[in-house]
C-alpha cells in the first residue's frame, strides 16, 4: 500500500510538471505571436554607430536592439549566451565586420543557415589596412594590435562611409518590408542630406589649416584622416587599451618635439595615464577626439548622437589645426 502511495505521488508530480511545461511553452508561443503581430522587422545591431544608422532609417517601423550596450568597449566585448539567443530571433542582424566584433562574424554564418538576413557593412566601403600609415615593420610590431586582422575596423568615422552603410541598411529593409519601402527611402534621403552637410563642414572648416598631422591616443581615426587629407600619429594601436613600450614612448616624445605638436587628442576609452605623461613631457594641451563607438550616460542624457559628436570632433580639430 505504501508503494502505491509513492507511485501515485510520483505520477502526480509528473502530471504537474507536464502541465507547467505546456503552460510555459504556451506562454512563449503567445509572446512570439504578439511580437509577430506588430508587423515590424526585428533588427539587431552589433553596437552604437550601426544602431544609430538603423534607427535613422527604420524609425518606428522596426523593433531595434543593440547587442553591445552603450558604455561597453566594443573591441573586446563578448555577448552572453542569452544575448546570442536573442539575436537568433531577429529578422535582420547588422554588424561592422573587419574583425571589429569577432563573435558577430562567427554568429552571422549560423544566422544565415537559419534564414536570418545579415549585413556585414564592411563589405560596402573601401577599407584601409591597419598598418598603412606605419613607419616600419618594427614600429608596427610594437604598437599595433594584430587581433583586428589586416584592416582598420573604424569605418564609420568617415561620414561618406556612414552614408554607404545607411544606404545598404535601407536597401535590405526595403527588400524585407516592401510595404514601407517609401518610408525607408525618405528617411535615407534625410540622413544622406545630414551627412552631406557634415562632410561639407569638415571640408570647408579644415581647408585653411596650418598642419596636417594629429597626435591621437588611439589609432582609430584612419578613415577620418584619409577623408580630409590628414595623418594620424597614434600613441596606441587599433585597440584603446594597449600600452606602448618605453621605446615607442621615447620615439613619440622625440617626434612631438621635432614636429612641434601643441595638442594631443584623448578619447574616453584610451589610457589617460599615457596621454597625460606625453602631455607633460611635450608640454601639450589635451583635447577630446571621440571615436563614436558608444555613448556615455551623460551623452545619452544630453541627447548626443553620431552627428553632434562628429561636430564636436570637428571643433576640436579646428582648435589644433587652424590658427
Amino acid at each position: 500500500m505504501g508503494g502505491c502511495k509513492l507511485k501515485l505521488k510520483s505520477f502526480n508530480k509528473a502530471i504537474i510538471f507536464a502541465i507547467a511545461l505546456i503552460l510555459l511553452l504556451s506562454g512563449c508561443s503567445n509572446e512570439k505571436s504578439i511580437e509577430e503581430s506588430t508587423g515590424k522587422l526585428k533588427v539587431y545591431a552589433s553596437f552604437y554607430p550601426i544602431y544609430f544608422a538603423a534607427e535613422q532609417i527604420g524609425g518606428e517601423k522596426i523593433e531595434l536592439y543593440t547587442v553591445i550596450p552603450n558604455g561597453a568597449e566594443p573591441h573586446d566585448y563578448e555577448p552572453s549566451l542569452r544575448e546570442i539567443a536573442d539575436v537568433e530571433n531577429a529578422d535582420v542582424f547588422i554588424f561592422n565586420g573587419v574583425n571589429m566584433e569577432p563573435w558577430a562574424e562567427k554568429l552571422s554564418d549560423n544566422l544565415v543557415s537559419k534564414g536570418i538576413r545579415t549585413i556585414n557593412l564592411s563589405q560596402y566601403v573601401e577599407l584601409i589596412k591597419a598598418d598603412e600609415d606605419e613607419e616600419s615593420e618594427d614600429e608596427h610590431n610594437e604598437h599595433t594590435d594584430h587581433s583586428h586582422g589586416t584592416y582598420d575596423p573604424h569605418i564609420w568615422l568617415d561620414p561618406i562611409n556612414m552614408n554607404k552603410m545607411a544606404y545598404q541598411i535601407m536597401t535590405v529593409f526595403s527588400e524585407l518590408d516592401s510595404e514601407n519601402e517609401d518610408f525607408y527611402k525618405r528617411n535615407y534621403e534625410d540622413f544622406a542630406s545630414k551627412i552631406r552637410e557634415l562632410d561639407q563642414a569638415f571640408n570647408s572648416q579644415l581647408k585653411n589649416r596650418n598642419r596636417d598631422t594629429i597626435l591621437v591616443s588611439h589609432k582609430a581615426f584612419g578613415y577620418l584622416a584619409k577623408r580630409y587629407g590628414l595623418e594620424q600619429t597614434p600613441v596606441t594601436g587599433i585597440t584603446p587599451y594597449e600600452e606602448p613600450s618605453p621605446k615607442t614612448l621615447a620615439k613619440l616624445i622625440d617626434k612631438i618635439k621635432e614636429e612641434q605638436f601643441e595638442y594631443i587628442f584623448l578619447e574616453s576609452l584610451a589610457s589617460p595615464k599615457v596621454v597625460e605623461t606625453l602631455a607633460k613631457s611635450g608640454n601639450l594641451k589635451i583635447l577630446e577626439l571621440n571615436p563614436v563607438a558608444g555613448l556615455t550616460e551623460e551623452q545619452q542624457k544630453n541627447n548626443e548622437n553620431y552627428f553632434t559628436l562628429m561636430e564636436k570632433n570637428l571643433e576640436n580639430l579646428k582648435k589644433a589645426l587652424v590658427k
